[in-house]
């Protein structure tokens, strides 16, 4: 949203004062409110509405918009106007002379200085007018116009890095060395729509054809029958000849239409290219990395610019990006109602006692690993063994701690993998206690089955060669096939 100025207080027509209402919420409008610049006629919002950003009616958030105050002076520079309005008020609903209650409603002046202020601005004083602003005044004198030369957009070397990415563009130009279908113009240059040409190729024939037929007259009946054949004859060319101008016309007209549509993609990119600024693309990446770099991705959403116009396109972006500030807000809330928290100002307390627990569990003591190792058995005599080291140390020999048994790791959830339905129930336990997955179980037994049906036996180290995964899994399942009478082991 822009602001478009810091307004004081105005009179016009259509404009609020005081004890109005706000347009939104139709609450009363305490100084400063804002006033929307580009409503006609002109819309006030309270504080609250406008930072919610309300949109109603022909109103949007992203509007120009003033912000209206009294904080400046009229006629002392210790009071302020909004200061002048409540103590007229306060005149008014307690009557003059009732400077102790007048006081109290101000809040901010002592009796003694509204009774003076008043009585120096309003009575002593009655014709005084109200200040005028000074209008800053145009320099009508003549300047010397400095020309600089302008880095927007820059002006690269040709060839050079930059230049490619820019694609080429003239900064002297205005313009692109190479235009989208660049050499299109060559198709046009040299047609032609002139049709008032002849064929004098025919016309040859023509008369050689009649001048033949001129000194042939042997019978009447050959002559007739000969010009009938000639009068079709050349009937049949000349409409041959209009069909293919025809023709010809038609496809010159297709390519020119070709040529316009050419014409409308080049203006249609080019018009992106100045509404979205992608001329200088490093400066539109520094600005959209400085805004949304560490929420939304530019090069996924560029794409997308072509679908929209500029202003609504940053719109989008804004609205996304709100909408994440949106969920990370719900997500916290939701936190803290998991944790019991119904009031905002229990949330300090909150955090300032999680952190406290943090720290305290980031403290080992004693009874911290006593309770750690109480559920395992096993566990816990090492633990205990260690401690009875520790503590014997002083009065015998230091002996080696005793290592904690390594524990089985979990088992393997391998229902809904892929070769999952292809594996009986013994298959499933298996993979799932070796942590194998089931497609690769298949692959592995099948290299084994078929190795033992070609030599007839097979040995564990030959299983190894065969399936480069690690050697406990490889035993196990070598171990599993011969088990259940898949494979032959050596004797």
């Amino acid at each position: 949203m822009e602001a478009a100025s810091s307004s004081d207080s105005h009179s016009g027509e259509g404009e609020s004062e005081i004890g109005s209402t706000c347009k939104s919420c139709c609450a009363m409008l305490e100084v400063p409110w804002v006033r929307c610049a580009v409503c006609r006629p002109p819309l006030d919002l309270c504080s609250r509405c406008f930072c919610f950003g309300v949109e109603f009616g022909q109103h949007e958030s992203d509007h120009a918009y003033t912000v209206v105050k009294f904080d400046f002076p009229l006629y002392e520079a210790s009071w302020s106007a909004a200061e002048e309005i409540q103590l007229l008020e306060a005149v008014q609903e307690y009557g003059l002379g009732n400077w102790s209650a007048i006081s109290g409603r101000m809040r901010t002046k002592s009796p003694e200085e509204c009774e003076g202020h008043y009585f120096r601005c309003y009575i002593d004083n009655p014709a005084q007018p109200l200040p005028e602003f000074p209008s800053p005044e145009n320099n009508t004198r003549s300047a010397p116009v400095i020309f600089k030369l302008s880095d927007n957009p820059p002006r690269p070397a040709e060839n050079s890095t930059l230049w490619s990415e820019m694609g080429g563009y003239s900064a002297a130009r205005s313009d692109f060395n190479e235009e989208y279908e660049n050499f299109i113009e060559l198709e046009i240059s040299d047609m032609d729509f002139n049709e008032d040409h002849t064929d004098d190729e025919d016309e040859l024939d023509a008369a050689e054809l009649f001048g033949s037929k001129a000194h042939e007259r042997e019978e009447m009946t050959n002559l007739m029958r000969d010009e009938l054949d000639a009068a079709e004859l050349f009937g049949s060319k000349a409409h041959e000849r209009e069909e293919m101008t025809n023709l010809m016309r038609d496809l010159k007209l297709a390519v020119i239409d070709v040529y316009r549509n050419c014409l409308l993609e080049r203006q249609r990119r080019k018009k992106i290219v100045r509404d979205y600024g992608l001329i200088n693309i490093r400066k539109l990446q520094v600005i959209f990395k400085s805004h949304y770099s560490h929420n939304l991705s530019f090069d996924f959403f560029r794409p997308f610019m072509r679908l929209f116009p500029p202003m609504t396109f940053d719109k989008y972006l804004e609205s996304l990006l709100y909408e994440k500030r949106l969920r990370t807000e719900i997500s916290r809330l939701l936190e803290y109602r998991k944790n019991g928290i119904t009031k905002l100002r229990s949330v300090k307390h909150f955090h300032t006692m999680r952190q406290r627990r943090e720290n305290m569990k980031s403290q080992r003591h004693l009874l911290t690993q006593v309770l750690n190792h109480v559920n395992d058995e096993l566990s816990c005599q090492a633990w205990l063994a260690r401690r009875g080291v520790i503590e014997n140390s002083s009065k015998t020999p230091v002996l080696p701690p005793l290592a904690a048994p390594r524990k089985p790791p979990p088992r393997l959830n391998i229902e809904g993998l892929p070769g999952y339905e292809r594996l009986n129930q013994l298959e499933r336990e298996f993979c799932s206690e070796t942590r194998l997955v089931p497609e690769a179980y298949l692959d592995f037994s099948k290299i084994l089955i078929s190795e033992c049906d070609k030599i007839g036996s097979l040995r564990l180290a030959q299983a190894r060669t065969l399936i480069k995964i690690d050697v406990n899994k490889t035993r196990k399942l070598f171990d599993f096939l011969v088990l259940h009478g898949q494979i032959t082991k050596s004797s």
